[in-house]
C-alpha cells in the first residue's frame, strides 16, 4: 500500500453537478489520500447563467462563502473569477486571482508538494500549490465537445496540446482515445471509469420510484445528460415501437439541446422527461427498468467516449441495449448487448425484454469488482511508481504504460 499523499484535482465541472469520471477519481483518491477538487471558476453571474434553475441557489451560496468546504472524504473550492467568464482578456486578468484563490485553499487543506490532476487549466496553474508531479486526465477526444460547450475547437485542441505538454503522466478512460493520443505522439495509460462502491447497498436495496406506477409497461430509460450526444431518431423508433410502453429520461437537459432534439421528445406521449434526481435517487429509476439504454449517436465525441453511467447499469441490473458508443463493445453479452447499428438496436430490446434476469447476477458481479476505489488505485500506482524513478533518475520523461483494460468477471 502506498504511503499517503495529497492531490489537487482541477476539475471541468462543479462537485455537485452531475458525476464525471473526475469525480470519480476524486472520490476513489480520498480513501487513502487528502484530496482538494477544485471547481470550474465562477463569476458572480455563472449562477444565472441559464436562468434560475434548481442549481442556482447552491452555486449561488458558494459564490458568497468563497471557503473550503468539505464534502464526505474531500475537500473542494470554487475559485472566483471576473466576468464575463468566457472573455479571454477577462480570463487573462483573472488568472492571477485564480492562482492565489487555489494556493490558498491548498494550504487550507493542509496539502504539501500534492500531485495535480487536471482535463483543464494546468499550464496556466503550473507551479501554483507547488506541485510534485503533474497528470493530465483526458475523458473525450479533445475538441468533440466544442458544440456541447459552446466553445472553439482549435481552442480545445489547442488547450489539450498544452496539458500535454506540460503533464508528466498522461492517463485516458477509454481504448480508442488511449490509441488517439499514441497516433499523436503521447504515450499515455489507460484507465477506465469504474462504479461508485459507495452505492452498492443503495441498488441492493432501491424502491421503485413512485413515478413508475403509472407509466405502462415496458418501462424502458436512460439516466444521465439529456443532450445532442444522444440518436433521437433511434429514440424515436423505440418509442413507436413499444408504443404500448414507457420511455423515460431522467436527468438534467442541457440547455443547448437542439430545437430538432427538444421537438423528438415532446413528438410522442410516451417518452416521459422526470428530470434530474439526486444521485442517491437513481438506484431506484435504474434498477425498476426493464430495459437500461445507452441510445448515443456515431460521433466524433461517442466514438471516443467511455459512458460512465453504464457501471450503475450494470450494478442495477437490467438488460443493457447499446449503441452508437465504440467503447461498449469492450463489454459483451450479458453485461452490454450493444448494436453495431441504429437499426439492430430494436431487436436487442426485444430479446432483452424476453429475458429481463438472465445476466442480472454477473452484471453485479463486475460493477462491484470495478470500483472507483479500484480506479483510483491504479492511478495513484502510476504516480507512485513515477515519483521514485524520479528519485532515482531526475531528468526522467513521461510515463509509458501498458493501459490496464477491464474484463468480465468470469475471466478474473
Amino acid at each position: 500500500m502506498s504511503p499517503p499523499r495529497s492531490y489537487v484535482i482541477y476539475a471541468p465541472t462543479p462537485w455537485d453537478s452531475q458525476r464525471q469520471p473526475l469525480h470519480g477519481f476524486a472520490d476513489g483518491l480520498a480513501v487513502r489520500h487528502r484530496v482538494l477538487y477544485v471547481d470550474p471558476p465562477l463569476s458572480p453571474l455563472s449562477p444565472i447563467r441559464y436562468g434560475f434553475r434548481p442549481s442556482t441557489w447552491p452555486r449561488l451560496r458558494t459564490v458568497l462563502q468563497r471557503r473550503v468546504r468539505t464534502c464526505g472524504n474531500l475537500k473542494v473550492f470554487s475559485p472566483l473569477v471576473l466576468p464575463p467568464i468566457e472573455h479571454p482578456r477577462m480570463r487573462s486578468l483573472s488568472l492571477p486571482l485564480v492562482r492565489a484563490q487555489v494556493a490558498r485553499a491548498a494550504a487550507s487543506a493542509g496539502l504539501v508538494n500534492p500531485v495535480v490532476v487536471a482535463t483543464r487549466g494546468m499550464p496556466g496553474l503550473a507551479g501554483t500549490v507547488h506541485e510534485s508531479l503533474c497528470v493530465g486526465m483526458f475523458v473525450d477526444h479533445p475538441s468533440a465537445g466544442a458544440t456541447l460547450m459552446g466553445r472553439d475547437a482549435d481552442e480545445l485542441e489547442a488547450e489539450a496540446s498544452a496539458i500535454c505538454e506540460a503533464s508528466d503522466l498522461l492517463c485516458t478512460t477509454s481504448q480508442s482515445l488511449s490509441e488517439l493520443f499514441v497516433e499523436r505522439g503521447w504515450p499515455n495509460a489507460m484507465i477506465p471509469a469504474g462504479f461508485p462502491a459507495d452505492l452498492a447497498d443503495d441498488y441492493e436495496r432501491a424502491a421503485k420510484p413512485p413515478e413508475y406506477d403509472s407509466l405502462p409497461r415496458p418501462l424502458l430509460g436512460y439516466t444521465g445528460g439529456v443532450d445532442d450526444r444522444l440518436d433521437y431518431e433511434l429514440i424515436l423508433r423505440i418509442a413507436d415501437r413499444f408504443s404500448h410502453g414507457s420511455l423515460v429520461f431522467v436527468g438534467a437537459i442541457s440547455p443547448r439541446l437542439s430545437a430538432e432534439a427538444r421537438a423528438a421528445l415532446a413528438a410522442r406521449s410516451n417518452i416521459h422527461l422526470l428530470g434530474l434526481r439526486p444521485r442517491t435517487q437513481l438506484p431506484g429509476y435504474i434498477r425498476h427498468l426493464d430495459v437500461a439504454l445507452l441510445p448515443y449517436k456515431d460521433s466524433l465525441f461517442t466514438r471516443y467516449q467511455s459512458p460512465m453511467k453504464v457501471w450503475e447499469y450494470l450494478c442495477a441490473g437490467p438488460p443493457i441495449v447499446g449503441a452508437g458508443s465504440a467503447e461498449l463493445r469492450r463489454y459483451p453479452a450479458p453485461l452490454v448487448h450493444y448494436a453495431e447499428t441504429a437499426d439492430g438496436a430494436i431487436p436487442l430490446v426485444e430479446q432483452a425484454l424476453h429475458d429481463p434476469a438472465g445476466g442480472r447476477d454477473e452484471r453485479r458481479r463486475f460493477a462491484l469488482a470495478n470500483t472507483w476505489e479500484d480506479r483510483a488505485n491504479l492511478l495513484d500506482t502510476l504516480v507512485g511508481e513515477l515519483l521514485q524513478s524520479r528519485l532515482r533518475e531526475p531528468d526522467a520523461g513521461p510515463v509509458d504504460a501498458e493501459p490496464p483494460v477491464p474484463q468480465p468477471a468470469s475471466a478474473r
